[in-house]
């Protein structure tokens, strides 16, 4: 799977044409071009930040949903429905968005990779946070769909109102709690695995460490990302420390192990700088990269995952 997200042959969107990126869905190929046209269409100031319940977030919601049929996904939002629509504590209309590759073995199985849709508009465009993680999503998708079947389902989640109620201790993270406690019929919680969380990986530059928070000793995880990161040779991948501060804290705090990839990014985290033309492109294709052999690594894992998941406790610094 590491050689399928490279160069597609994508024009890249410019920043400030609304129009969203046409990918070539069939292509087993997935890098630079596309993951930049992606970013620069969701942090555009067209989309001003994808803030729940605006048209923005809608237009952000559109792309996924788009991608996911292109590439084959089901839906699990409903019986022909990407969308898991809820009202957030601001009273906003969202939805998550939510499609599966199904499993040919372990169906029931549930290996989650999620991402957040939203950021706070009036000029804070998100680049980083989460274009970059919704990039690296539907990267995935594209490559694990063209790689074929894996022996448990992978649930592609983008996931809205996770900036809601922000403050220094924790994110609102509504959307993964909506996904957690009130499914849609498709979808049940006791089924999931393994959580695998992108959230701001575009910034590798900056330090020049991607963290995989949750990798954890004695854990799948962390097996999974030491099997990868040989083949990224690019990339220092930072390992032991733990984080509730993103969309896996809605899966850690019930039992269920994670992995959440993130870059620093102190300058420009939740400012007007975070902006398309500073991400680290080619250190997002190669997390992305990463990450993907990652969630296959899980979603093929000969052990028994179910096994590690502990209903009810919270995990997330164990």
């Amino acid at each position: 799977l590491a050689a399928t997200i490279l160069a597609l042959g994508l024009g890249a969107c410019a920043a400030d044409d609304p129009e969203p990126p046409d990918p070539d869905c069939d292509a087993a190929t997935y890098g630079e071009p596309a993951m930049r046209a992606d970013v620069e269409y969701l942090a555009s100031p067209a989309l001003d930040g994808r803030v729940p319940g605006t048209p923005g977030d809608e237009a952000a919601r559109d792309l996924i949903a788009e991608r996911f049929a292109c590439l084959g996904l089901v839906p699990l939002g409903g019986a022909s429905d990407y969308e898991q629509p809820f009202t957030d504590s601001a009273g906003r209309e969202t939805a998550n968005v939510l499609g599966a590759l199904q499993g040919d073995g372990l169906t029931d199985d549930l290996v989650v990779l999620t991402a957040h849709l939203d950021h706070f508009g009036d000029g804070l465009l998100g680049a980083n946070d989460n274009a970059s993680g919704l990039s690296g999503l539907l990267a995935i998708a594209q490559a694990l769909a063209q790689a074929g079947s894996s022996s448990r389902t992978v649930v592609f989640a983008a996931l809205g109102s996770e900036e809601s109620d922000f403050d220094e201790e924790s994110a609102g993270i509504e959307g993964a709690e909506v996904l957690m406690t009130n499914p849609p019929g498709d979808f049940d919680p006791d089924d999931v695995v393994h959580n695998v969380n992108l959230d701001m990986i575009g910034t590798y530059d900056v330090t020049g460490i991607v963290y995989a928070l949750g990798a954890l000793p004695g854990t799948a995880g962390l097996a999974a990302v030491e099997a990868a990161r040989s083949a990224f040779p690019e990339l220092d991948v930072g390992v032991g420390d733990a984080s509730d501060l993103s969309d896996n804290a809605a899966f850690c705090r019930r039992g269920v192990p994670y992995l959440f990839f993130w870059t620093e990014d102190d300058a420009c985290y939740h400012e007007a700088c975070d902006t398309a033309d500073r991400i680290d492109y080619a250190g997002l294709v190669a997390i992305a990269n990463l990450v993907g052999d990652v969630t296959l690594d899980l979603a093929n894992a000969p052990q028994d995952l179910r096994a590690a998941v502990q209903p009810g406790a919270d995990v997330c610094g164990l």
